[in-house]
């Protein structure tokens, strides 16, 4: 994948292309056009490799008609309408921005995405526009994600992460009826199964402080205190890497044998439990995995979604 700089310059070589007032630019007034508008040098060769980029590679997708003419002494286009603003969207592309999209819009009241608001809103028509045009009908329908419950919290709880201050937050358990005050150290954030939970250390007063989930959607109020905390070290890629989903009883991982019967041989081989599944048996008469898992309550509501198989 190309990086951010380069996909600048193409964008800034085919604005160059495109002044009909000043057509057939040489290489050097494409260079320093492109310097002028990145505010930096930009060396010759980079341009020379940009613009074969541009013509050649099959990954960018533009495919420009780019070429030296010697009468005019400077780079043309030979299909004088073509621009890489005016290549069409792919299907696929239109898919993962309408995903991305949903996404974005619910996160905007984020300062870090608030910003990018007048962006996302354009976004959003252009891709809506690109749609209406590409057919009246629409084949595929896509999920729009779900909007998260409690995403109110966000800001605050992203906050106190980033500067590690301590949240008093009221919260109702499923299993109480009534709520419950915690003091929690916050730690990261982690999306499952359509809701957002927070992952922080729980400061008893007299009780041992212990590491829990807190699922947004069951928080009643969250307060970011100005006690500031310090972090302790936690491998927050792989905090979940022996669970599935977001309960953490505590345990060590477990290896765990599972039977099941030839027919699910396929779908379990195509869509594994989990990361560390293994094949143990695989005959006529049975299919046998092991697994190495803590124990939870996600883990048994899937091996219960195969019972009936």
């Amino acid at each position: 994948m190309k990086n951010k700089h380069a996909l600048t310059r193409y964008r800034l070589i085919d604005n160059r292309m495109t002044i009909r007032q000043k057509p057939a630019p040489s290489l050097q007034e494409i260079v320093d056009y492109v310097s002028e508008k990145l505010g930096m040098p930009v060396s010759v060769s980079s341009i020379q490799k940009d613009i074969y980029a541009m013509r050649y590679d099959e990954s960018l997708g533009f495919n420009a008609p780019i070429e030296y003419d010697p009468q005019k002494k400077g780079y043309v286009y030979t299909d004088s309408n073509y621009s890489i603003n005016h290549i069409p969207v792919s299907e696929e592309d239109l898919q993962g921005l309408e995903m991305a999209i949903g996404l974005l819009e619910q996160f905007k009241d984020i300062p870090a995405i608030k910003v990018f608001e007048d962006s996302i809103n354009k976004l959003a028509t252009a891709v809506k526009f690109s749609r209406d045009q590409s057919s009246n009908s629409q084949v595929l329908i896509l999920d729009r994600p779900k909007r998260y419950q409690g995403i109110e919290w966000m800001t605050d709880i992203v906050d106190a992460i980033r500067q590690k201050n301590e949240l008093r937050i009221q919260y109702q358990p499923f299993n109480r009826p009534d709520p419950r005050k915690h003091t929690v150290h916050p730690y990261f954030v982690k999306e499952y199964n359509g809701r957002m939970y927070l992952i922080g250390k729980d400061i008893h007063p007299y009780k041992a402080s212990k590491f829990l989930t807190f699922a947004f959607d069951r928080m009643l109020d969250v307060v970011k205190m100005h006690r500031t905390f310090q972090e302790e070290m936690v491998d927050k890629e792989n905090y979940f890497r022996s669970a599935i989903g977001i309960s953490m009883t505590g345990q060590k991982p477990e290896k765990i044998l599972l039977q099941f019967n030839p027919e699910q041989a396929s779908y379990l081989k195509s869509q594994p439990i989990h990361h560390s599944q293994q094949i143990i048996r695989d005959t006529k008469k049975a299919f046998v995995i092991q697994l190495e898992l803590v124990i939870n309550y996600e883990l048994m509501s899937v091996l219960f979604g195969f019972r009936d198989y």
